[in-house]
């Protein structure tokens, strides 16, 4: 087997996905800190060594334990971008929940969903996570998810900067995996793969806090929660989430200049 395949296939290996991590912020300059000291794993983040108060793309992964593809993306993606990683301002969260990477569980160690957690500050992984971002205002904010039940890739907007980008960011993926075709998800009107949704409160106050809407209260303009089928071959829900990296970050570049 070449290394090539044994790191495609070792997506639950968070120490192999660590050493990875510093491999490509020795490469691209990037900084590596440890944010947090979980029950069996530290919790790093990696942001560029100069920093904007605005204008940073900010992209997460990995909060899902069960959700491989996003965490497997980002580092396949960062490999192949050193060189635009060292000149564009970026703050990555590679692995939020790495006890339920290693587990291949949706919860922490503690049995917490830690997207609903970013509103109680006695939960240590986000609490940890938020000191870190500081009162940055990120330009575009990328959650990488997968789920179960779906049958292709959707995506979450929050109402925000016009014109949406949302049904380009699944165009991009079109060729790696189809767009879920229901008209519902979750309760929430689905059009043609888009659910995009006005700001609740009320519903985040009974369900508890995503990171998505953090990082919208903290004045993020463009949010996105992808979500590819995790019932797809890791490769193919690899290589969407990974065209989806991509025209954000584009798309970012093109306003930037």
């Amino acid at each position: 087997m070449t290394d090539d395949y044994l790191a495609r296939h070792r997506a639950h290996d968070y120490p192999h996905l660590v050493e990875r991590w510093r491999a490509v912020a020795a490469r691209a300059g990037l900084t590596m800190r440890r944010f947090a000291t979980g029950p069996e794993f530290n919790l790093y983040y990696l942001r560029s060594k100069r920093l904007p108060r605005e204008g940073t793309i900010y992209i997460s992964a990995g909060i899902h334990g069960d959700e491989a593809a996003g965490t497997e993306a980002l580092i396949t993606w960062a490999e192949k971008n050193t060189r635009l990683l060292g000149r564009r301002p970026f703050f990555l969260a590679p692995c939020i929940n790495p006890w339920g990477l290693v587990n291949n569980s949706r919860t922490d160690s503690r049995k917490r969903d830690l997207n609903r957690s970013f509103q109680n500050d006695e939960v240590m992984e986000t609490t940890a996570l938020k000191r870190a971002m500081g009162k940055r205002k990120f330009s575009l904010g990328l959650m990488m998810h997968e789920d179960y039940d779906a049958l292709g890739i959707y995506i979450y907007e929050l109402e925000g900067a016009c014109p949406h980008w949302g049904e380009a960011l699944l165009a991009a993926a079109r060729p790696h995996v189809p767009t879920d075709s229901r008209d519902m998800i979750e309760g929430r009107e689905c059009v043609n793969g888009m659910v995009r949704r006005p700001l609740d409160m009320a519903l985040f106050k009974e369900i508890g806090l995503p990171e998505a809407v953090y990082l919208y209260l903290q004045g993020c303009p463009r949010v996105f929660t992808i979500e590819t089928p995790s019932e797809y071959g890791l490769d193919r829900r690899v290589r969407a989430h990974v065209a989806v990296i991509k025209e954000c970050v584009r798309r970012v570049g093109r306003i930037r200049g």
